[in-house]
């Protein structure tokens, strides 16, 4: 039970980030740079509950800075149609270098940055809940409302219908009056505010502290849980548990004696096994799924 505890833990701030990454990938954006998001999320969650005194506060601070990221990942490769996958990794890296200087200039330290008065995310306690559910934090329990209502409206609107349309036909979308762009800025909010939280989760619930590069690569994992599930928001939910699992199985073998650097290396090793065996199931679909997007250089009908 213990695992499974964990494995709700580690899964949280995956399940946020690949369900908007999910979405963006229908409408035919990959969104590559998720990991930086999530680390400017992180700090800017940290800088919020410091100064202005509250966890909503950090929340707050935390998607206003990945939806400003998102923002300028839309711009770049939605209006202006540039590469995502060159513009992701440079986002990431741009984060990464800005979040170091912030830090330098808020909390004049660049390492990382705890205080007593930080005010973590309440946690969830109810009598009858079992020992193993019990105390979870209330962005645990907000990942899987999320993920409810996101289900039922993919499979039952028409905005869930128009999210596919403008991945899969946007000639077709666009014909009908709804432009493929609106659709792919709406679905970058989204994903923009659901980062924010799992940032927030991660630094002022998981932690308790920012410490640099504390999303530890859980931004590409999402992204892998993505393609794993080829957005498509059930088994994309399944390459989540799958990897949450994995690095809680990997925290739990360290307390068996297995080396640290051997166990952190599970749920990647995983990510690569699971990707491979997806390619060998589906040749050909390990990318934006079949769709025309705007960073493959393409012509477009105009929005």
């Amino acid at each position: 039970m213990d695992l499974l505890r964990a494995t709700l833990r580690m899964a949280a701030p995956l399940l946020y980030a690949a369900l908007g990454g999910a979405w963006t990938q229908q409408t035919g954006i990959l969104n590559i740079g998720q990991e930086g998001a999530m680390l400017l999320a992180s700090f800017f969650a940290i800088l919020g509950n410091y100064h202005l005194g509250g966890w909503i506060a950090g929340v707050a601070c935390a998607v206003a800075a990945s939806l400003a990221y998102n923002l300028l990942f839309g711009l770049l490769c939605v209006t202006l149609r540039s590469n995502v996958w060159v513009v992701g990794m440079t986002l990431n890296v741009l984060a990464d270098n800005v979040v170091m200087i912030l830090m330098k200039y808020f909390f004049h330290t660049k390492g990382g940055f705890r205080d007593p008065s930080i005010v973590p995310m309440p946690e969830v306690s109810l009598s009858f809940l079992p020992d193993w559910l019990d105390g979870l934090s209330i962005a645990v329990w907000g990942a899987f409302a999320v993920l409810a209502v996101m289900l039922w409206i993919d499979r039952n609107t028409v905005f869930g219908m128009r999210l596919k349309g403008a991945g899969n036909n946007e000639e077709a979308l666009a014909s009908a009056g709804v432009s493929p762009a609106r659709m792919r800025y709406r679905t970058l909010l989204v994903n923009g505010v659901l980062v924010g939280i799992a940032g927030a989760y991660l630094s002022t619930s998981y932690l308790l502290a920012f410490v640099s590069g504390m999303s530890a690569g859980r931004g590409w994992i999402a992204v892998a849980a993505v393609i794993f599930g080829d957005g498509r928001l059930g088994w994309t939910v399944v390459g989540v548990f799958l990897f949450g699992l994995a690095q809680a199985a990997g925290i739990e073998l360290q307390s068996h004696g297995f080396s640290s650097h051997l166990t952190l290396m599970l749920p990647y090793l995983l990510v690569i096994v699971a990707l491979v065996a997806k390619q060998w199931r589906l040749p050909g679909r390990l990318h934006a799924p079949g769709r025309k997007t705007p960073h493959s250089g393409e012509s477009h009908t105009k929005r």
